[in-house]
């Protein structure tokens, strides 16, 4: 199964790249995903500060993912 995650503001900069193609397991949740890819990428935040987004759509940290998704973490960003 693959789905499509994109990098917003410090996780795109530490990932350096916008989005990636990642093959994931039968019944991977966002949180399950993010871990993983935390550890690839040495991400500092901690699940609970990100928020997701599976097709345009927020998301909670339990959804299932389903072959073809889009998936977008979104980490706290600063504004002013």
């Amino acid at each position: 199964m693959q789905v499509k995650v994109r990098y917003f503001a410090q996780l795109r900069e530490l990932a350096s790249k916008d989005e990636e193609d990642v093959v994931v397991e039968p019944n991977e949740t966002p949180k399950s995903l993010y871990y993983s890819l935390s550890e690839k990428y040495h991400f500092p935040l901690g699940f609970e500060y990100i928020r997701v987004a599976i097709n345009d759509e927020f998301a909670g940290n339990d959804s299932v993912l389903t072959n073809g998704d889009q998936v977008v973490f979104i980490p706290p960003v600063a504004g002013g």
